[in-house]
């Protein structure tokens, strides 16, 4: 699966095309025939939440247990026990609360310290998931989640740009080779991993679409040309981003010209800038005052993070300075 950030305005404006188009293209089967991969929207969710409960009722009707079932009978038989699945459940807490953490810092070197942290958990998490699931065997929820990610699948590609052919029908779908099969999921998942929302925020601080997003307003309708029930769910990401970045963008200094040559470094600029100040407001509410120390920040960050009343202290530099920093000092430095 893909995974991989665009991070030129070129890619940015093809990933932008195919938000407006509410599709995207690539090519399937032995031959690389080009279809056309829709993108979903809220119906289609709807559809899908429906088709769900159809085949979870069909799966318990033919006697699969459901999770809970399958869970139990597993510690009854000496498959599984209660002290993994704890160690389960408090792992994936544990990651939950990481990533929670690593969304409210605002230095890199802090971020990739915490990622250290996390990778870890992560492949334990996954450890223990795979071991659960290969011990449980196929369940009510397993058999209707896999046969509705196939209804998706199914009903997302297209043989022409219009998204009126599909390209496979029901009976032709019902007698597909398992190895294509794979390969459309793959595709439909690769299309998935390529609109996270770490990519739609580069989308929307690049000028091109700021400059005309800038010119509606709030007003989706006038942007899209449709109702905001009609959007697709990647339309909605982006437009979503997109008042996010222009409200730092609002609440922040401009960047340095050089910074619009890079969307990543444009974003990381406005966001870096945010986050200080709910820090900062963080601390005034708390009542300390004093200079700003940021432990770990490189030069372009502290350039961004440092303010027109103030000046943000770089302790590396200050450090090679002075030979050494004493206590009280780093205690003047904090306001303390």
């Amino acid at each position: 699966m893909k995974d991989e950030i665009k991070n030129s305005y070129s890619e940015c404006k093809k990933l932008y095309r195919d938000i407006i188009f509410g599709y995207s293209e690539t090519r399937v089967g032995e031959f690389k025939q080009k279809v056309f991969l829709k993108h979903l929207d809220e119906l289609d969710a709807g559809i899908t939440d429906r088709e769900y409960e159809d085949y979870l009722f069909v799966a318990q009707e033919r006697g699969l247990k459901t999770e809970k079932e399958g869970l139990k009978f597993m510690i009854e038989q000496d498959l599984w026990s209660e002290e993994k699945e704890q160690d389960l459940q408090k792992s994936r807490e544990n990651l939950k609360t990481l990533e929670s953490t690593k969304r409210k810092l605002i230095i890199r070197s802090q971020l990739a310290s915490l990622e250290r942290e996390i990778k870890p958990i992560k492949e334990k998490v996954f450890i223990l998931s795979h071991e659960r699931t290969e011990s449980m065997g196929l369940t009510a929820e397993g058999f209707a989640s896999k046969k509705v990610n196939e209804f998706m699948v199914q009903k997302a590609f297209y043989k022409d740009r219009e998204l009126k052919e599909l390209l496979y029908t029901d009976e032709e779908f019902d007698i597909i080779e398992t190895e294509e099969l794979t390969q459309l999921m793959n595709s439909f998942a690769d299309m998935h991993s390529t609109f996270k929302d770490e990519q739609m925020k580069l989308i929307a601080v690049c000028p091109f679409f700021m400059n005309i997003f800038s010119l509606c307003g709030d007003n989706a309708y006038a942007f899209f040309a449709k109702p905001i029930v009609e959007l697709t769910n990647f339309q909605t990401s982006l437009l979503n981003s997109a008042k996010y970045i222009r409200s730092l963008i609002t609440n922040s200094k401009p960047a340095p010209d050089e910074y619009y040559e890079n969307p990543k470094k444009l974003s990381e600029w406005y966001e870096l800038q945010d986050k200080t100040k709910q820090v900062k407001d963080g601390l005034s509410q708390q009542g300390d005052a004093g200079g700003t120390t940021i432990i770990g920040a490189d030069k372009s960050e502290l350039r961004s993070l440092e303010s027109e009343e103030e000046e943000v202290v770089d302790l590396g530099k200050l450090a090679k300075e002075k030979g050494e920093i004493s206590f009280e000092e780093l205690m003047d430095l904090h306001g303390l």
